[in-house]
């Protein structure tokens, strides 16, 4: 079972990507910061790391520059989720290196289609 980090202070947001992607069939372990999203990582070895860019104690931006520069993430695959998805926005995730973005309010389809997306380009690149 692939399993997949959600980082989100918002609580809700957190609950309703847990239950999408348990649904899915992902096993699914939340953070609520910055912070907490580096040491879950840690524990957990994610295969997919959701991020949402503005949280307490280190943003999405800081979380993903740490697990860049830690040898065991740097393969990790790392979704932006941001209610902000103006052009420069978008630019400004993608220079900082995530894999991908999800705009704010997420689709239950979208969520899952976008996942499974990044998680097999990141078997493929692996094998």
């Amino acid at each position: 079972m692939r399993t997949l980090l959600v980082a989100d202070d918002n609580r809700l947001s957190r609950e309703l990507a847990r239950d999408i992607l348990e649904g899915a069939g992902y096993r699914v372990v939340e953070a609520s910061n910055g912070g907490e999203a580096l040491a879950r990582a840690v524990e957990a070895s994610p295969d997919l790391v959701l991020l949402d860019l503005e949280m307490p104690v280190k943003d999405g931006f800081s979380v993903l520059a740490e697990l860049r520069s830690d040898p065991r993430f740097t393969g990790t695959p790392v979704m932006a989720v941001t209610a902000k998805g103006m052009q420069p926005d978008r630019e400004r995730i993608a220079a900082a290196g995530f894999d991908a973005c999800l705009i704010k309010p997420i689709g239950t389809a979208e969520l899952r289609q976008r996942v499974g997306e990044l998680l097999n380009r990141s078997s493929k690149s692996e094998g």
